[in-house]
């Protein structure tokens, strides 16, 4: 399994649906993107409320770090692998959600489909409620509703 490339599927879903329900009211872009051939990868999906556009809080921001340092200060592991944390965040850097940081062996293909796992269990429930988000956090109505 190529975990930046499911994650990246599940990022689209979201991203998909955001700009369905909100058409021309909302701006979405990847921001950050990196890969590397030793597991490590960030994503980041940039969600801009247009209306509401401000240097405090002007969207979502829907991260995902991959690294092979932690992630946090104080932990500390001696086995090589990759330290990832997913985070939905404010536009003001204020945290929604996260998944806490899960280590993980690139090498070892149960390990990647655990985390797989963790992260779907993540991220799914936001392609469905991506909506109702935008619309209580900065009063934006999806389109036709």
């Amino acid at each position: 399994m190529d975990l930046f490339e499911s994650v990246f599927e599940l990022y689209e879903q979201v991203r998909l649906k955001a700009e369905a329900d909100f058409q021309d009211l909302i701006k979405t872009q990847y921001t950050q993107q990196c890969y590397s051939d030793n597991g490590a990868f960030c994503l980041v999906l940039e969600i801009s409320v247009l209306k509401n556009s401000s240097d405090d809080d002007y969207g979502l921001l829907l991260s995902i770090n991959a690294q092979t340092e932690p992630n946090y200060g104080g932990i500390k592991h001696d086995t090589p692998g990759i330290y990832l944390i997913a985070e939905l965040l404010s536009g003001d850097h204020q945290h929604l959600e996260a998944v806490d940081e899960v280590f993980f062996d690139p090498a070892n293909e149960a390990e990647v489909e655990a985390t797989y796992g963790k992260i779907e269990q993540f991220i799914k429930p936001l392609t469905g409620n991506i909506s109702s988000i935008l619309a209580g956090r900065y009063d934006v109505q999806p389109v036709g509703a």
